[in-house]
């Protein structure tokens, strides 16, 4: 094992945390005492790491009660009180204890199941929760039926939902300072959680737009591999591969903010824990092994932390605890993360090693789209409302590997018969799955077998929630190159690709392929990245590089002579990105080579020329498109307002009048007389009262 930032093991027999130094190890000042009043809960969890459930037969007495409260009065260094368990309100000296340290002035936090305070006799603590002030914290492991109740247990969503409605009422999730509500988020599987602040957002649009409820906060936890969770994963044989995923995304700047530092447990029995994840396994703090929590000096407490493999699940990514993420920073992967296979790379290798590479980094090596090492295969522009409102119903799974670099989705999509090449987990698959409706299909092929295999996992989910009959995606294990053997020609509507196009070698092969079997009209509409010279030889063959959507870039007027040689004769920009790579070995390798970020639409359309031309014509948008009601971007030099007459060059005329968009447009004028070239291609923008100027074309002149 490597004792430095960059920790790799070798060997999953060995957990060492010599690594640690003497202080990193101890405890620091108290500041939260968590009482763990045993293991009876009205649930039974598959994540739960104490293993609690109805018939849970660990339970607090009220001497022990009585003794934690009397000790607890005399701590006026602690700032927070926190109850867990099990089901807090179901142990019968809870609201004993409750009421008496409320009156220490306190913070009172409580881990409650929610669906507890539907029913007698539990319903009352709703009221003194809010009389006490108390910080309700409840899990939350979805915003839909199934995945909650899947993990947590039949009708569990639906009654969470109805008290949350109630707790909102009482004002609870609105009044910030006074009465906080807080979601927990766990995944349902063996994957890391998304990004904490991507997912808080989340789940405030849907909860608010779907049941008008409102949340002061949300946090992500990391699932615990130990009892139930762990015990699932050893019978699925996924316990070793779960450490691996743990230890791989370790950061080693979590440790200083480990909630085992701050915090102290206690059981049911008053022994004391350094965290209640080391209380589910009975590790009590070294040193009061025999002593119970009102016999220590807890201002004077003077211990090491017990570390076992374990504790890595507080250790990855921004770092976990039962309050949420440790770390606010999002960069420090790109910076720290698995500098080894950084190293590793920079040897070249043929086209069939870089196949496996990318195959491999994919499949196996990414967990998350938080181990890329660069930006520039995360999407770096803001997703149009229509899309946001989609993402919430994808499963987070599919969302935590999702590898693309724009938003390559259009508008008026509706029936429309689609390929999504290089579709991964089916993230933008399942995006216009919803946005086809049931007329529509939409297929996805991927040469990753475990991306696919995610993907068609969890197509009767998605299906349910889009509430259709049956399924309309269909995914397919093969290489890119094969696109041909599956569709005829002239058979789809739209093509999508997103952050693919750069890994394909034979490009130009390829996208033959795509103008083929794209119908007349039809349209290819993807996210790449490009760079802003050729990419030097010694670069292509750098494994890293590639698998990192770079070295595979094309120059961009390479790309526009091969995308008219092929037929694509306007190739037009929808928007462009620059790339800030953030990592300082990748900007050494690269020199001074700039990378963007670029979303195309190429059309296959007969008539079209390589330049612009004036024909004199005008074109009118008459409204219709739901995603576009008052203002349709076909580019970004060409903006229509609804009823606005525009001056259009022949080329444009022809994307709106030989395509889907032709029933939204009324195209005044034909091809009869030519006025010359179309000079200052594009329009103005009116963009939330900002006027900007667009000088440069996009229609290729």
């Amino acid at each position: 094992m490597e004792k430095n930032n960059q920790i790799v093991f070798e060997n999953l027999k060995v957990y060492d945390f010599e690594f640690l130094d003497s202080y990193q190890k101890k405890k620091s000042q108290i500041k939260t005492i968590q009482i763990n009043l045993g293991n009876l809960c009205n649930q039974q969890c598959r994540h739960c790491h104490i293993a609690a459930s109805p018939k849970g037969k660990d339970i607090m007495d009220l001497e022990t009660a009585e003794k934690i409260v009397s000790k607890i009065k005399e701590l006026d260094f602690i700032e927070s009180i926190e109850f867990t368990g099990g089901t807090p309100e179901m142990n019968p000296n809870f609201e004993f204890m409750l009421k008496e340290l409320y009156k220490t002035n306190k913070k009172l936090v409580v881990r409650t199941s929610l669906t507890i305070l539907r029913y007698e006799p539990y319903k009352k603590f709703i009221k003194l929760y809010k009389d006490l002030k108390v910080h309700i914290i409840a899990s939350l492991p979805g915003i839909f039926a199934d995945v909650v109740n899947l993990q947590r247990g039949n009708n569990v969503f639906e009654d969470s939902i109805e008290v949350l409605k109630e707790l909102n009422e009482l004002g609870y999730g609105k009044k910030e300072e006074e009465f906080k509500l807080t979601l927990v988020y766990n995944p349902l599987g063996n994957y890391l959680p998304p990004p904490q602040k991507e997912l808080e957002i989340e789940y405030k649009y849907f909860l608010k737009h779907n049941y008008n409820i409102e949340f002061t906060n949300l946090t992500t936890m990391v699932n615990m591999p130990i009892k139930r969770f762990k015990n699932d994963l050893i019978k699925k044989h996924q316990y070793e591969s779960y450490l691996n995923l743990l230890i791989k995304n370790f950061n080693i700047n979590t440790i200083p903010y480990l909630m085992c530092k701050s915090v102290l447990s206690i059981d049911f029995k008053g022994n004391v824990y350094d965290c209640d994840f080391n209380l589910a396994l009975n590790l009590k703090i070294k040193g009061y092994e025999s002593k119970k929590f009102w016999e220590i000096d807890i201002f004077h407490l003077d211990s090491e932390i017990t570390f076992k493999e374990h504790c890595y699940g507080c250790m990855v990514n921004q770092g976990s605890s039962c309050f949420g993420e440790l770390l606010s920073n999002p960069e420090w992967n790109i910076k720290n993360h698995f500098h080894h296979n950084f190293q590793n790379s920079k040897n070249g290798g043929s086209n069939m090693n870089l196949i496996a590479s990318i195959q491999k980094y994919y499949g196996e090596e990414l967990n998350s789209n938080q181990d890329l090492k660069t930006k520039a295969c995360c999407t770096v522009e803001e997703y149009p409302k229509h899309i946001k409102a989609v993402l919430p119903f994808i499963a987070d799974e599919i969302k935590n590997k999702y590898y693309g670099c724009g938003s390559p989705i259009p508008d008026a999509l509706e029936g429309l018969k689609i390929l999504d090449i290089g579709c991964g987990t089916g993230r933008d698959v399942y995006v216009l799955s919803k946005l086809v409706g049931e007329e529509g299909f939409v297929y996805g092929i991927d040469m990753t077998k475990n991306q696919i295999e995610i993907a068609e996992r969890y197509i009767e989910i998605q299906t349910k929630r889009f509430g259709y009959e049956k399924p309309n995606v269909k995914f397919i294990h093969d290489f890119i190159e094969n696109i041909d053997e599956y569709f005829q020609e002239n058979s789809l509507d739209l093509i999508i690709s997103n952050c693919v196009f750069n890994l394909i070698f034979d490009k130009e092969m390829v996208l033959k392929k795509i103008f083929r079997i794209l119908k007349h009209g039809g349209e290819f509409y993807f996210s790449d990245n490009y760079s802003d010279r050729r990419i030097p030889e010694h670069l292509k063959e750098n494994t890293l590089l590639y698998n990192e959507c770079l070295s595979g870039a094309l120059y961009e007027k390479d790309f526009i002579r091969l995308a008219r040689k092929i037929g694509f004769m306007d190739p037009r920009i929808v928007s462009k990105t620059k790339i800030h790579i953030n990592n300082p070995e990748i900007e050494d390798l690269v020199e001074n080579i700039n990378f963007y970020s670029i979303t195309y639409r190429l059309w296959k359309i007969e008539g079209l020329e390589d330049a612009c031309e004036d024909y004199g014509q005008i074109a009118i948008y008459k409204g219709g498109i739901k995603e576009s009601p008052y203002k349709f971007i076909l580019d970004e030099g060409h903006i229509f307002e609804k009823g606005r007459p525009e001056k259009v060059c022949g080329n444009t005329a022809l994307m709106l009048s030989k395509t889907r968009y032709h029933k939204y447009f009324e195209i005044i004028g034909d091809f009869s007389t030519h006025y010359g070239e179309f000079t200052n291609c594009g329009t103005s923008i009116q963009n939330e009262g900002t006027t900007q100027t667009i000088t440069k074309s996009s229609c290729g002149c």
